[in-house]
């Protein structure tokens, strides 16, 4: 019995991801790719590079527990 009980706990417990899903419409996409453009001509020297930087003090940052 005790296993039983400790399948439902383990269901119950699970977090449902609420965008599963989900498939953005066209008027999602179309605000994506326009604010996608607006922030890459605001930013032309943006590499991947200093996205991956970026990326790994956010971690650091993280870890840190600030």
């Amino acid at each position: 019995m005790p296993k039983i009980k400790e399948k439902t706990k383990k269901a119950s417990n699970e977090v449902k991801d609420v965008y599963e899903d989900y498939e953005p419409d066209h008027k999602d996409l179309i605000a994506i790719e326009e604010a996608h453009a607006q922030w890459m001509k605001d930013h032309p020297d943006w590499t991947d590079e200093d996205a991956a930087d970026y990326y790994a003090q956010l971690q650091i940052d993280i870890a840190r527990g600030k």
